[in-house]
């Protein structure tokens, strides 16, 4: 294995246990649909706000980029709470 297949094999590890935790946490709040949609939007908020991302066409891309990886770890989080829900 790789190095790259490595690191690649410890991020999926990573996201899966961190998307379950955030589930998990969702699950036992108050209003769990708000409280993962809250999550989004911080985190969004933080990848804009990130003073690297400004003026630079391709630092621009990148970001896009981290948007999309941010809503398709939540997108699936937000399916769980919906199915739990209904």
């Amino acid at each position: 294995m790789t190095e790259t297949d490595d690191l690649s094999v410890r991020l999926i590890a990573l996201e899966t246990v961190l998307r379950h935790l955030v589930t998990h946490l969702a699950l036992h709040s108050d209003d769990p649909p708000r409280w993962v949609a809250t999550r989004r939007v911080l985190a969004l908020h933080e990848v804009q706000a990130h003073p690297r991302w400004s003026g630079d066409p391709q630092a621009r891309a990148h970001m896009a980029g981290l948007e999309q990886a941010i809503c398709g770890f939540f997108d699936p989080v937000e399916g769980v709470i919906a199915a739990y829900g209904a």
